[in-house]
C-alpha cells in the first residue's frame, strides 16, 4: 500500500476509534469488495460471504476502541476473515453431521415403529385365525401356546387322551401354517398396494 494510502487509513482508523461513522463507512468501502471476493472464493456462496463480512464489520465497529492493529487494517481484516470462514465451515460440518445423525435416528425410529405395527398386525391376524378354529382345538392350542402347558398337562386338565391333544394341536398348527402363509403373501404385496 502506498505511503499516502497508509496515512489515510491511519487517520480513518483513529476517527473510527473516536466513533466517527463516516470513517467506518469509508473503511467499509475500501475493503468490503475484496473481502467479499475472498470469502466467496472459499465458501462458494455469496449470501454466506456477505453475512460473514457484515459480522466482521459489526465486530470492527463494536470493538473499535479495543482493537489493536499491529499490521495494516487490510491484513488485520483478512486474518480475521480467515478465522471466521474456518469457524463457519466447522459449524456447518458439525450441523451437517448432526442433521445426518438426526435423520438416521428418525429413520431407525420410523423403521422400528413400522416393524412394531407390522408385528401387531401379524399378531392380530394370527389371533383371528386362532378364533376360526373349532372351540376344543382353539382351547388346546391356547393352553399349549399361551399358557405353555405340556401335552400331558393339557390331557389331564381336559380329561382327554394325550393322542387326542396331539391330534388337535397338529390340526391347529396345520390350519395356522396356511393362515401364516396367507399373511406373509399379504405383507409382501402390501407395500406395492400402499
Amino acid at each position: 500500500m502506498p505511503a499516502h494510502n497508509v496515512q489515510i487509513e491511519t487517520k480513518l482508523l483513529q476517527s473510527l476509534k473516536d466513533g466517527d461513522q463516516s470513517a467506518f463507512s469509508e473503511l467499509y468501502e475500501l475493503h468490503a469488495a475484496s473481502l467479499t471476493g475472498y470469502a466467496v472464493s472459499r465458501l462458494s456462496s455469496l449470501d454466506e460471504a456477505k453475512d460473514i463480512i457484515q459480522d466482521l464489520f459489526v465486530y470492527l465497529w463494536e470493538e473499535r476502541e479495543n482493537i489493536v492493529i499491529t499490521t495494516s487494517l487490510k491484513s488485520f481484516l483478512f486474518a480475521a476473515l480467515r478465522y471466521r470462514i474456518i469457524d463457519h465451515i466447522r459449524k456447518n460440518i458439525t450441523r451437517r453431521k448432526y442433521a445426518e445423525m438426526t435423520l438416521r435416528l428418525v429413520a431407525d425410529y420410523m423403521a422400528s415403529a413400522e416393524d412394531e405395527l407390522v408385528a401387531k398386525d401379524i399378531s392380530r391376524m394370527l389371533e383371528l385365525a386362532v378364533n376360526d378354529l373349532p372351540s376344543r382345538t382353539k382351547e388346546i392350542y391356547r393352553l399349549s401356546r399361551h399358557r405353555q402347558l405340556a401335552v400331558k398337562e393339557i390331557a389331564s386338565l381336559l380329561h382327554l387322551s394325550e393322542q387326542t391333544v396331539k391330534n388337535q394341536l397338529t390340526t391347529a398348527l396345520s390350519y395356522l401354517r396356511i393362515s401364516i402363509e396367507r399373511i406373509a403373501v399379504l405383507l409382501l404385496i402390501w407395500p406395492i398396494l400402499s
